[in-house]
């Protein structure tokens, strides 16, 4: 008997939990945006490459929340336009000798969502950023170079949050 009681509150725990916080495709059924093209994203800083770095990260992280297809153009409900604006490294913490040991790396973007069969505007946003705090560790430009993608990445999960909520 006690056993039959633990295996069936262990199917009651595991039944209860399972899926919690996940989802595939969009929370809302009638969104009539199921699809999704990415062009390349349009680099305005003075950093070079950073437009085909951003770009790679957008669809990795529009491909892992699931909530609309990446698509070709030809294929696609919208298109999500993206510039980048702002390539910013601020200090954050020095050692006892005054020497910047610790930055700050923000990288902001602007954003619009055009319906792809009409072109006209669906949502826009701007300043959206990602950043990464990094340590000095072997020279600033190469840890600053090791920083990017990490910032990149913030960047493109805030840019999915904000597409697929419109906010």
């Amino acid at each position: 008997m006690k056993r039959t009681c633990a295996v069936l509150f262990a199917c009651a725990v595991a039944a209860s939990t399972a899926g919690c916080g996940y989802r595939v495709g969009s929370m809302n059924p009638d969104d009539p945006i199921k699809t999704i093209y990415i062009p390349m994203v349009k680099n305005l800083t003075k950093e070079p490459a950073l437009g085909a770095q951003a770009t790679s990260k957008i669809v990795n992280a529009f491909q892992i929340d699931g909530t609309y297809m990446v698509v070709n153009e030809k294929e696609a409900d919208v298109i999500l336009e993206t510039t980048l604006t702002t390539y910013n490294r601020a200090a954050l913490r020095y050692d006892k000798n005054d020497i910047t040991r610790e930055y700050r790396l923000t990288i902001g973007a602007d954003l619009v969502l055009r319906d792809a069969k009409t072109s006209k505007v669906v949502w826009k946003s701007t300043r959206v950023e990602g950043e990464k705090a990094f340590f000095v560790t072997i020279t600033l430009p190469e840890s600053e170079r090791i920083a990017v993608p990490f910032a990149l990445e913030d960047l493109a999960t805030e840019i999915v949050e904000r597409v697929t909520e419109r906010w």
